[in-house]
C-alpha cells in the first residue's frame, strides 16, 4: 500500500534496507539489524481500532518484543502504534511514567531501550505535510545511530 511505499523508500533513504520497495516476500528485500511488526494485526474500520481488537493484538506483539534479545530502539509509526508499546512496556515494568508522543524525540523505556515516536506515513499525512520524506529518513539515521548500526 501507500503507506508501505513510503516507509520503504524512506528506509532505503537512511541506509536500512537494500532496496527502495517490499512488494512481496520473494522480493530480495534485506534490512540491516531492523525488525518490521506491527501493534494492531488487522485494518480496522475508519483506521480507528477499538480497544478489544488492541487488547487482542497485543498478546502477539509482547511475544514478538520478548524475542528480540538485541533490541535498543523502537520507533513507533502513529499514536496508537505507541501508546500500545508504552503501554505494554509500562504494564510489564509496573511503570508510572509518563510518555508523550511527540515526533522524533526519544525517550527511555523502563528497561533501557529507546523509543522513538514517528508521524505514521498514511497518505493523509504524507499529502498534508505532517510527515515527508526527509523527516522520516532523518528520524531512521537518528534511530541507527543510537542502536549503534
Amino acid at each position: 500500500d501507500k503507506s508501505g511505499d513510503f516507509l520503504f523508500e524512506c528506509l532505503f533513504k537512511s541506509g536500512i534496507s537494500n532496496q527502495p520497495y517490499s512488494k512481496n516476500i520473494n522480493d530480495n528485500l534485506k534490512l540491516k539489524s531492523t525488525y518490521i511488526t506491527n501493534v494492531l494485526k488487522c485494518v480496522p474500520p475508519q483506521d480507528r481500532p477499538y480497544l478489544n481488537e488492541l487488547s487482542n493484538c497485543s498478546i502477539y506483539f509482547n511475544q514478538e518484543i520478548v524475542k528480540l534479545k538485541n533490541l535498543k530502539v523502537i520507533v513507533t509509526l502513529g499514536k496508537v502504534a505507541f501508546d500500545n508499546c508504552v503501554k505494554i512496556y509500562k504494564n510489564k515494568f509496573k511503570n508510572r511514567k509518563k510518555y508523550m508522543f511527540k515526533h522524533g524525540q526519544t525517550q527511555l523505556l523502563p528497561n533501557k531501550t529507546i523509543i522513538i515516536p514517528c508521524y505514521h506515513p498514511s497518505p493523509r499525512n504524507v499529502n498534508t505535510g505532517i510527515i515527508s520524506d526527509k523527516m522520516m529518513v532523518r528520524l531512521f539515521v537518528k534511530a541507527k545511530k543510537l542502536a549503534k548500526l
